[in-house]
């Protein structure tokens, strides 16, 4: 071989071999970080954009106007969940959720002025019990839900609105007894006042319970479900068709109560969550990013 060859190829494998390495990328440098979003309990996550259908644990539903919501329980496990979203195009993508713990509130009312509420008689038991054995599948989680008639921010459900107690999860005490924590916001209004629905709907349910009084339930589709409790009365039956801002019946202090307000509570996908998170505008609330 040319000797010149031969030393120009020598130089050339030399070269190579004191190369440095080709730089290797560790994973965390060529993946997108995960989606996340972080939501309290009784709390209410978006996922905005493009939406079809919204997936949570073992639970499915519509988007609403193209945006996916993820309804926390106010007494979900603290912890890290997968939630899903199928975009209109198809595409299935995936979020973590984180889920914080939100104390409740401690409330203790003394000097309870209806002792049938204190001593309760086996009679109003029974009532209590099969009362509930009728709302609880009405405001339970549905596989199948009628499609939305309802826009975010929903109506208030008076008007003016005060503002709320801030009750909305209390743990509570009645004379010294522990009682359920409080499931909805109370409102300090003046008995008499008009109690209107918070956005088209159909009533579900229009009654007098042992412990909400009189009591109205209104589906709005997409599985949420408005509850007015302690009413002096109410206008509306199971059935009918409502509209936002329709009047339902007026503020009393029916059931179990110290004085005149109004109860309005919030079910969606049966997680049940603090109400005052649908009066607000939507882009307010927590967003997977």
């Amino acid at each position: 071989m040319n000797p010149i060859l031969v030393s120009i190829l020598a130089l050339f494998w030399a070269g190579l071999a004191s190369a440095p390495a080709p730089v290797q990328l560790k994973n965390s440098q060529t993946t997108t970080p995960p989606k996340s979003v972080q939501v309290g309990q009784g709390e209410v996550a978006r996922w905005a954009g493009n939406c079809k259908r919204c997936s949570f644990e073992k639970r499915a539903w519509p988007a609403v106007n193209g945006t996916c919501y993820y309804p926390v329980d106010m007494e979900m496990k603290p912890g890290e969940y997968t939630i899903s979203r199928r975009t209109t195009g198809g595409k299935l993508e995936s979020a973590r959720l984180l889920v914080t713990e939100k104390p409740c509130r401690q409330e203790d009312i003394t000097n309870f002025p209806k002792k049938e509420y204190i001593t309760i008689s086996s009679q109003n038991q029974a009532r209590a019990s099969r009362e509930a054995a009728v709302i609880q599948p009405l405001i339970a989680y549905q596989a199948t839900v009628r499609p939305a008639v309802f826009d975010l921010p929903v109506g208030k459900p008076a008007s003016p609105l005060p503002q709320g107690e801030g009750n909305f999860g209390a743990c509570r005490t009645i004379n010294g007894q522990s009682r359920d924590r409080h499931t909805g916001q109370d409102y300090p209004i003046a008995a008499g006042k008009p109690v209107q629905s918070v956005g088209n709907g159909r009533v579900l349910l229009a009654t007098d319970g042992f412990y909400t009084g009189n009591a109205v339930y209104i589906d709005h589709g997409n599985g949420l479900i408005s509850e007015y409790f302690h009413l002096k009365s109410f206008t509306v039956k199971a059935n009918q068709t409502v509209q936002k801002g329709q009047k339902i019946g007026v503020v009393g202090e029916t059931g179990r109560v110290t004085g005149p307000h109004l109860h309005f509570g919030v079910r969606w996908y049966g997680a049940c969550i603090n109400p005052g998170f649908l009066l607000i505008d939507p882009a307010e609330l927590p967003e997977v990013k």
